[in-house]
């Protein structure tokens, strides 16, 4: 086990190192970032269907970062939003939006992020708060004829170096080499009850195994990894985003 410690450790300080050093241009390269998830995907409502919704969900994956409040385009959509909380669907409105998040205390409450994001219509959208970055994506809310669930996995977990995520549902394999801050490609899960294994992407050792993550048929999930490593208080956990397929006409 001192091997996955002495891992974890170094992978630790590199990381951390870079985010303290340059706050401000990790907020930057984040808008760049995510335009770019956003324009590598599918930028225009489905042709042929009759939801054209954008939506917006968030979650609090940041352990360090305490409670926040987010503001979207201005208007204030969460307050003293926790570690681990998760947001409903937010309906947005196409064309851009502004995420100005600040952290929620007594006096000044300070930002920690603000970037403007563009937004096609008809999408929706997660919104994973990390640390040091925000982690943006869209969700491929297309049917699943076969009624299999829709499944892709975010490493959302700075401290976290290279790792194989598994399923025991016919040990499909969900990731191999996930770095953060990145998605896994859409797997096929078969509907139910699943267990979820994290380990080192070089064998060195297991992380996590994540039990009764609860799958539904023609559903799309992304399993936000979060927390932090040896922690009793933010452990290394798996967050289920989960939403609904688009009807076709």
């Amino acid at each position: 086990m001192s091997s996955v410690n002495d891992v974890l450790t170094s992978r630790r300080h590199l990381i951390r190192s870079a985010a303290v050093a340059a706050p401000v241009i990790a907020a930057g390269a984040l808008s760049v970032r995510g335009v770019s998830n956003v324009a590598a995907q599918d930028a225009t409502a489905t042709a042929g269907t009759v939801n054209i919704e954008t939506k917006l969900r968030i979650l609090h994956a940041a352990p360090g970062l305490g409670k926040v409040e987010v503001h979207l385009n201005g208007d204030e959509k969460l307050d003293e939003f926790e570690y681990g909380e998760m947001s409903d669907w937010f309906d947005i409105d196409p064309g851009s939006i502004q995420v100005l998040i600040t952290r929620d205390r007594a006096g000044f409450n300070y930002a920690v992020f603000n970037a403007v994001y563009p937004v096609p219509a008809g999408n929706y959208y997660t919104f994973i708060i990390s640390d040091p970055i925000a982690i943006t994506g869209v969700v491929d809310r297309t049917p699943i004829l076969d009624q299999a669930a829709r499944v892709r996995v975010t490493q959302a977990s700075v401290d976290l170096p290279p790792v194989t995520v598994t399923t025991s549902a016919g040990a499909i394999d969900l990731g191999t080499e996930l770095t953060y801050p990145r998605h896994s490609e859409y797997a096929s899960v078969p509907a139910g009850t699943v267990d979820v294994k994290i380990a080192l992407a070089d064998g060195s050792g297991d992380i996590a195994t994540i039990t009764g993550i609860a799958l539904s048929g023609n559903t799309v999930y992304d399993l936000v990894i979060h927390g932090e490593p040896n922690s009793t208080d933010h452990p290394i956990t798996i967050t289920p985003i989960d939403a609904a397929t688009e009807t076709a006409s």
